[in-house]
């Protein structure tokens, strides 16, 4: 479910229409990226949880989607129960659009059947912005349904998530931008932002082997008009305390990905390279590299650190 190239949405413009598209972008390493995904997926590993990951999609065709994410969430020890908190901001360039998102999670969870069950509200701002200092438009340069100078515009959206986590599978479900914010791009023109669901599911399969096991996942994006799924196979092999892993991923009627990456020092690297099925050819597939670190973090942890005083042992 890519979004729709640049030279559509100003066709759009022309008509003098509401843009409407797939807004949010799809990574291949979902799986790593709940905060991402959904609000409930703040402080779901339990530690400090920060990343960034990067996608050039379509790649080798001419004003594609590029799109770099930073993001971060970590339990709130200081608080009484299980609270969390996880900021982010995305930027994703296409053509001559570059959209902007900056969100705040906050999860609260509590313990049943044995897992964790957590609920979680994003509060974020969109900001949208067309730089027409590429567009030829011949002997029509004058047309007022195209902007002839930088537009922008910005509006606040919400978004809300549930994730339940147990020992061996987790499974979740998001709405994000439920208010459908429009936002305006000069006097004529606006850039609508349709609600979407997410949802995602996946376990840990521990095999005779201590060292191997598999982790199955699955996510569905949708909109209602137009839908995503990704159905992703990751096994993970343990040695001298560095876990490599690999895998691949099949989207039905889009695109099969493949991903190589490690995990050692709290760091997790990874890149993956998505082909897609449609005929573009191999070389117009997308990459995708992820950078991340978790690290555990009780900064408030209440109680006293016992130890021997050189003082009283004298």
């Amino acid at each position: 479910m890519k979004r729709i190239l640049y030279i559509a949405v100003l066709l759009c413009l022309c008509a003098l229409v509401e843009v409407r598209a797939q807004y949010d972008v799809h990574f291949t390493h979902y799986w790593k990226m709940q905060n991402f995904y959904n609000p409930a997926g703040a402080g779901a590993t339990g530690k400090l949880h920060a990343f960034a990951a990067y996608s050039n999609q379509l790649s080798g065709f001419t004003g594609n989607p590029k799109s770099m994410l930073i993001n971060g969430d970590m339990p709130l020890t200081m608080l009484r129960g299980d609270h969390s908190l996880g900021l982010g901001v995305l930027n994703d360039e296409i053509g001559m659009f570059v959209n902007q998102h900056l969100f705040i999670n906050y999860a609260y969870a509590m313990k049943l059947f044995g897992g964790r069950m957590a609920f979680g509200a994003q509060l974020g701002l969109l900001n949208a912005k067309f730089e027409p200092k590429d567009l030829n438009l011949g002997e029509n340069n004058d047309d007022p349904a195209f902007p002839s100078a930088a537009a922008n515009g910005n509006k606040f959206d919400f978004g809300a998530g549930v994730l339940y986590q147990h020992k061996y599978f987790y499974a979740g479900v998001s709405a994000l931008h439920i208010n459908a914010p429009l936002i305006e791009l000069g006097e004529r023109n606006q850039f609508q932002v349709d609600p979407y669901f997410n949802f995602t599911a996946g376990g840990n399969i521990p095999l005779k082997n201590p060292l191997i096991s598999i982790q199955p996942s699955v996510q569905m994006m949708t909109d209602f008009v137009s839908w995503r799924a990704d159905i992703t196979a990751r096994g993970s092999y343990n040695y001298n305390d560095k876990l490599f892993f690999g895998g691949a991923t099949y989207s039905p009627g889009t695109s099969v990905a493949m991903f190589l990456g490690m995990e050692f020092l709290n760091i997790t690297i990874s890149y993956g390279y998505e082909l897609f099925t449609s005929g573009i050819g191999a070389e117009n597939g997308s990459h995708d590299i992820y950078l991340g670190y978790d690290i555990e973090l009780d900064i408030f942890k209440k109680g006293k650190n016992k130890h021997n005083s050189i003082r009283i042992l004298q």
